[in-house]
């Protein structure tokens, strides 16, 4: 009887996995896009820190689980500002008050966009997203966490974002070098960052951040290759030598 029954089709927790990651899959890129759609910048900024991400969290030794959810969460951590108006976004000058209080509200806002987009088994992308503008000291928002209080992937990703953000041209203002970029964030540690993940993220050498800067981002990164198909579509060269 059992055999018959599982002849018949009864479905196969493998196929089950296999169709939920199908769909957190189509989620994201969803997500993706219509970022895209709104602000195109946004979306290449994305990019680049998943590359930073995946890199540094390797030096972290983080499995590769654990790597998968912190691409997916440095991918999405600026969907909120999908709904932030580009007259904000773009600005030139700097924000007023209104304005940045409308700016703060992102990370919340992308949370609740994960939330409801993704299953709850996507609970620590979404933290990624909810708390990746607090701080290591806890001047940071929306909650004002401190330390290790704060998720580690949002730890990883407030370095990251950081980096893309020092060394990309804005409308506010013009890149710094790679080298410049890294002695702001070694200055900001346990203020800004996370001693350990600065500590990290300053074995890699400027020059290497700068040429991952320019790897293309195919979509795959952000889904679920295996870790050699991570280090192929990142560096293009085996696993065990990219540092």
């Amino acid at each position: 009887m059992e055999l018959t029954s599982a002849r018949q089709g009864s479905p196969s927790p493998l196929n089950h996995a296999a169709d939920s990651q199908y769909t957190i899959d189509v989620a994201i890129e969803a997500l993706g896009e219509a970022l895209n759609v709104q602000d195109s910048d946004t979306l290449a900024h994305s990019q680049r820190v998943v590359r930073y991400a995946q890199a540094l969290g390797r030096i972290l030794d983080l499995p590769d689980s654990k790597l998968l959810t912190l691409r997916r969460g440095v991918f999405l951590h600026d969907i909120g500002k999908m709904y932030v108006p580009a007259s904000i976004l773009n600005k030139p000058g700097q924000l007023s008050p209104v304005e940045w209080s409308v700016m703060q509200r992102h990370p919340v806002t992308g949370y609740k966009i994960v939330r409801s987009h993704l299953s709850l088994s996507m609970e620590e992308v979404a933290t990624i997203v909810l708390f990746h503008h607090e701080w290591y000291d806890g001047t940071g928002y929306p909650s004002g966490l401190t330390g290790e209080e704060i998720p580690l992937g949002a730890r990883i990703c407030s370095v990251v974002d950081v980096l893309d953000a020092l060394t990309s041209d804005r409308p506010y203002r013009k890149p710094v070098s790679f080298a410049e970029a890294c002695e702001l964030i070694r200055s900001e540690r346990e203020t800004h960052f996370d001693p350990i993940v600065v500590e990290a993220f300053l074995s890699i050498k400027p020059a290497r951040w700068q040429a991952f800067q320019v790897v293309a981002c195919p979509r795959q990164l952000f889904l679920h290759p295996s870790p050699a198909e991570t280090s192929q579509l990142l560096f293009d060269q085996p696993a065990v030598s990219v540092f």
